[in-house]
Formats: C-alpha cells, structure tokens, sequence
C-alpha cells in the first residue's frame, strides 16, 4: 500500500506540472517585443561620479562587483 500511495502522489505531481506547462507557453515571437522592450542606451551619470553608458551597465557594476552606487541623473557625468 505504501508503494501505491507514495507512486500515486509522483503521477499527480507529474500531472501537475504538465498541466501547468501547457497553461503557460512561451511568448511567440512577436509577442517577445511587448513584454520587456528596454530602454535604449543612453548615458547616465552614477553617484561615483563615473559615466555609465546605460541603466544596464550600472546595474551589472552594482550586482557584479558588490558597488554602492546610485544613479544621480541621466547624461554624461559633469566631470567626465
């Protein structure tokens, strides 16, 4: 009985998760455009005083390299 009940719980998890998989495709490709278009690259000036040349590339300097850095404005950095 235990063996029954304990492969009666994987097919209804397996059943599940199948489920779940076909409710929630993947975006087509012309779908892909309207979910995350970013921004284009434009310079912005970090609280380092650093030009960064986008969003993007201050963001990974943060994650990456454990930075405390904010953005001050958008453009060029006055000193740079």
């Amino acid at each position: 009985m235990k063996g029954t009940c304990s492969d009666a719980i994987l097919v209804l998890a397996t059943s599940m998760w199948i489920a779940f998989a076909i409710d929630f495709p993947l975006p087509t490709a012309s779908e892909r455009g309207q979910l995350g278009e970013t921004k284009p690259s434009e310079p912005i000036c970090g609280s380092d005083k650093v030009t960064y040349s986008s969003e993007c590339h201050l963001c990974s300097k943060i994650l990456f390299e454990g930075l405390n850095i904010t953005k001050l404005y958008d453009g060029q950095c006055e000193n740079s």
